[in-house]
């Protein structure tokens, strides 16, 4: 195989772009994460106190428990202060108001929590709809080279050509390869979100009874 008129760095990318599999750049499946897509929660998954309904249900009558679920849903705060959030908003309760006003403040933080999830689930399917259309475009010139790489008595406007599709190839593959390496990290948040759901849970429980 010539490389006449490319570089020493543009011969080893180019052999490095054409020593990868094409099947490497098939199009991903819709949902790319190993966690199993769970589209929607249930409260039932984590909540084992009052039921959601009624007006435990309607947590935006309770500005306090509206406000203390925004701190609560905040992935920054730790363990230990979710749960101080949790027992500080208990202690200003009437033993009497204990159950609706903590059965809100849960229903407050899931309702925030759900809605982020929902985002972040979505967003990691125009994630995997771009990756398929990065894909397509790294066969397509992948494949452009390949036809370029058979004149072997390639003209100076043919060198240049070739010049210009393996640059192109390159910064393709890079893009991809370098987004490839944060599926992992993007399909950890749904996970990590009801992680969060049921550490409020179990906080929520503790305090409900005073």
């Amino acid at each position: 195989m010539k490389f006449r008129g490319l570089n020493l760095v543009s011969s080893v990318l180019v052999v490095a772009a054409l020593s990868v599999p094409a099947q490497a750049y098939e199009p991903k499946k819709n949902w790319p994460c190993v966690q199993v897509k769970v589209p929607e929660l249930s409260p039932a998954m984590m909540w084992a106190g009052p039921e959601l309904t009624g007006p435990a249900a309607e947590w935006r009558k309770s500005p306090n428990a509206g406000a203390t679920a925004k701190k609560l849903v905040v992935r920054r705060y730790d363990e230990a202060q979710v749960a101080a959030f949790i027992a500080a908003f208990s202690k200003q309760l009437s033993r009497d108001e204990r159950p609706v006003e903590m059965t809100r403040l849960f229903a407050a933080s899931f309702d925030l929590v759900a809605a982020e999830r929902r985002d972040i689930i979505a967003g990691i399917e125009r994630f995997t709809k771009r990756q398929r259309e990065l894909a397509d475009n790294v066969r397509k010139t992948r494949a452009e080279l390949e036809a370029s790489l058979k004149n072997q008595d390639p003209s100076e406007q043919q060198l240049a050509e070739r010049r210009e599709i393996e640059e192109r190839l390159n910064w393709q593959t890079r893009i991809f390869d370098d987004r490839e390496k944060s599926t992992r990290f993007v399909c950890e948040v749904p996970t990590l979100l009801e992680k969060r759901l049921f550490l409020i849970a179990r906080e929520i429980a503790n305090n409900i009874d005073g």
